[in-house]
């Protein structure tokens, strides 16, 4: 299952945007998936509660876009 990769590289760029910007919380984050990528959304959505599990961005709210595949 490599969704779960994706996300915690997702954290990763997070956490460094964060600390560039002098962040300390994230609300939401926003994740653009096409239907060609390659992950499934579904998946993003199962995995995210244990990626953030005891990190800071535990009651950090995912939304996931969908964006359409054009070929």
């Amino acid at each position: 299952m490599h969704e779960l990769g994706a996300i915690t590289n997702i954290l990763k760029t997070v956490e460094r945007v964060m600390a560039e910007e002098n962040l300390t919380q994230v609300d939401t984050i926003v994740l653009q998936v096409g239907e060609l990528s390659g992950v499934v959304p579904s998946l993003i959505e199962e995995c995210y509660p244990a990626a953030v599990f005891q990190t800071p961005f535990e009651n950090t709210r995912l939304e996931l876009e969908r964006i359409p595949g054009i070929a």
